[in-house]
């Protein structure tokens, strides 16, 4: 059985890879943030390595706190990156075990996580009411 090219194949694909871009994004801002001698090469490898990613959370971030706040930018980043990884736990649970009708309903699953990522993002950051957009 191969792997037929829809519309929302197609689409489903094209959102992975955004998250995947908001992954290396978001990892490069925040290594930047915390002083990082080699940011971008945190961002290239962290959305396509498991284990740097992992290496980046839970060892090389702990314990170096930020130099500047986070940016619009990151906070976005951070937020596509939260509702991906929600996304696509939520939508392998409810779907059939092929990559055609994962990648299909992985959009819609991307979409209900959205909310609770901004709110998580929102909560995790320390954005306070009343603060400008901008910051």
């Amino acid at each position: 059985m191969s792997l037929q090219l829809t519309p929302a194949v197609a689409f489903g694909f094209a959102l992975f890879l955004a998250v995947l871009v908001a992954t290396g994004a978001w990892v490069t801002l925040d290594a930047r943030a915390r002083g990082s001698a080699h940011p971008v090469a945190w961002g290239v490898l962290a959305p396509v390595s498991g284990i740097a990613i992992a290496c980046y959370l839970l060892w090389w971030r702990r314990g170096r706190p930020r130099e500047s706040p986070p940016s619009r930018r990151e906070r976005t980043a951070a937020t596509v990156t939260v509702a991906g990884v929600g996304g696509l736990v939520t939508g392998s649970l409810v779907s059939p075990p092929d990559p055609a009708s994962q990648l299909t309903v992985w959009p819609i699953a991307f979409a209900c996580c959205l909310p609770v990522a901004y709110w998580v993002v929102r909560r995790r950051f320390g954005v306070r009411e009343g603060v400008a957009a901008g910051r």
